[in-house]
């Protein structure tokens, strides 16, 4: 990270990890990332997520917390432009992982007390624009490059993330972040101006039709 003169407190950024880095785009991100003096980074590795999260937050230095993950990527200036709105919460929009790459983005509400992605439908690009846009209370978005500040969090206390509270067969501990989030009063900010790109593996095969590759 690189340390900047500004007019924002210092500000931990919180990476939960499993035991191996993932992808080098990642760090070459964290590596320009533009932060206020005094900032720190956490990486928090095991194969609980709720517990990397946690254990983050238990360290927690300054005045918001900042989540990320190594399958994402960013520009330098990107937590800088997330502080500049001065916003409790606040996150940038982050593209699925699978074909046709939807915002990770979930119209509401819940079916009862389960929440299944398959019963619910993603946001389409088409309904963003520009600025701040509020998630509509019953909506979901994960908290992927979520930055935080801290009254929020103390206010919600540990653990701040929980696991099968939506459905007991499914982790979804940023769902639940978001909608105790919700439920306390605060309003989610989408900043539709920032995308954070999302990484991941893809296998390449061929196969012959008529004989021919």
């Amino acid at each position: 990270m690189k340390p900047i003169r500004s007019k924002h407190p210092p500000v931990t950024v919180i990476l939960a990890a499993g035991v191996q880095p993932r992808y080098y785009e990642f760090f070459n991100s964290v590596e320009n990332l533009l932060v206020p003096e005094g900032s720190q980074f956490l990486i928090e590795r095991s194969c609980d997520i709720c517990q990397n999260w946690n254990l983050g937050l238990q360290k927690m230095k300054g005045e918001a917390a900042w989540f990320i993950a190594d399958d994402h990527s960013f520009g330098p200036d990107i937590l800088m432009k997330l502080l500049d709105h001065n916003v409790d919460v606040v996150v940038p929009i982050t593209p699925c992982k699978t074909a046709p790459w939807a915002p990770c983005v979930i119209h509401g509400p819940a079916d009862g007390e389960r929440v299944w992605h398959e019963n619910m439908l993603l946001y389409r690009w088409s309904e963003f624009g520009e600025g701040l846009m509020e998630l509509p209370t019953g909506d979901f978005i994960g908290q992927a490059g979520m930055l935080v500040k801290r009254p929020v969090l103390d206010k919600i206390g540990y653990p701040w993330f929980k696991a099968g509270q939506l459905d007991k067969g499914r982790l979804q501990e940023d769902m639940q972040f978001c909608r105790e989030l919700q439920q306390r009063g605060y309003t989610v900010w989408v900043d539709q101006d920032v995308i954070f790109d999302h990484h991941f593996i893809v296998g390449v095969t061929a196969r012959k039709h008529e004989g021919k590759w």
